[in-house]
């Protein structure tokens, strides 16, 4: 039997049918609503209202990116930046809004804020930190981490709404596209991501017109995308709705070649969102969402208890205290989007 809603129907929060209408996005973001609506049991009509209301008041959306380790044209970095306990908010506001910037984080610890930064090369990233960054007003330094590369990342997080077969019916079928896995990132590509960073459901006659090309050649592009894993798509639920209202970030260290057991420990914590493989002081920076603040330091203590034998080191945690822009969106202080700025990992020269 299917579930019906009225247009002026009013909600606090999201309810169970908001919820399950996430993670069927989470798990096939451009779905269509017949397919959603036959997942859910629910009209196509009311599923399409309901997302309506979601995105519009930002409690929830969808949105794209290249996927950090699989863009050889660029390189990304975790970058602490420091100024003292002084964020004016205008320099926040300069920070979030620049292309580069995929994610922005301020932080308790040894830093005032965290930073996913995207450049088209090792020089270029340190040009954009050292002349770019390092001189905004306030701030007094940076530390860059190098990713080497995400093997766990915000785009295959789920909320658990849904029944296997409901699951198992979402699945989304990319099928051959015909492309060589390692063919290189083109500049249609770039303009892809960055159309579907403002709406990952942007249907594609628009995403032809936003990126200059006829709709079956960018059907055929995303496609190729899709099915290779070259691009993200994450359908996103504002933090403080989920069960897990606290976002906190480890830097940990295992040996070198402990590495790839580490990660497949890791992947079964509930809340990990992000892992990151570095080159710096940490080898390993871990976002997790926990469900209140003492579990901050459980979580640690199953780290360690768990990823013992590979010789895990937590060597500092912090708490993330506002998240200013989380791949790409814009963020209020309540968590909730109010915009988007797609990163650019090309910098100011492309276009």
């Amino acid at each position: 039997m299917q579930h019906s809603e009225t247009s002026g129907e009013a909600h606090a929060g999201p309810d169970e049918l908001d919820l399950a209408l996430v993670h069927a996005l989470q798990i096939n973001p451009r779905a269509p609503w017949s397919l959603v609506g036959k997942a859910l049991g629910v009209d196509p009509v009311t599923a399409a209202r309901r997302w309506d209301r979601l995105s519009r008041t930002g409690a929830a959306w969808v949105d794209g990116y290249l996927a950090l380790d699989r863009d050889e044209g660029s390189v990304y970095a975790q970058v602490e930046i420091d100024t003292g306990g002084h964020l004016p908010e205008d320099v926040l506001t300069a920070l979030a809004a620049d292309r580069r910037m995929l994610s922005l984080k301020q932080t308790s610890g040894g830093r005032d804020l965290l930073a996913i930064v995207g450049a088209s090369s090792f020089d270029d990233l340190a040009r954009y930190t050292g002349e770019r960054v390092s001189r905004l007003p306030g701030v007094r330094g940076t530390r860059i981490h190098v990713i080497t590369a995400v093997p766990v990342e915000g785009a295959q997080w789920r909320l658990r709404s849904l029944t296997p077969g409901q699951r198992a019916l979402l699945r989304p079928d990319h099928g051959d596209a015909g492309t060589a896995p390692d063919e290189p990132i083109r500049p249609l590509d770039r303009r892809i991501a960055q159309a579907l960073g403002t709406d990952g459901r942007m249907p594609l006659t628009e995403l032809a017109r936003a990126t200059g090309v006829s709709t079956p050649t960018v059907r055929r592009r995303l496609r190729a995308l899709l099915s290779g894993g070259r691009l993200s798509l994450r359908c996103t639920l504002a933090r403080p709705l989920t069960e897990f209202p606290v976002s906190a970030v480890y830097f940990g260290a295992v040996p070198a070649e402990n590495l790839d057991a580490a990660v497949q420990a890791l992947r079964t914590l509930p809340g990990l969102r992000m892992c990151s493989i570095t080159a710096g002081t940490h080898n390993l920076i871990l976002d997790i969402w926990v469900r209140s603040l003492t579990e901050v330091h459980t979580t640690e203590a199953l780290l360690n208890s768990r990823l013992a034998q590979l010789g895990l080191r937590i060597t500092e945690r912090a708490v993330v205290l506002r998240t200013l822009k989380h791949a790409g969106r814009l963020l209020d202080r309540r968590g909730h989007s109010v915009g988007a700025v797609p990163l650019n990992s090309a910098g100011p020269q492309t276009t």
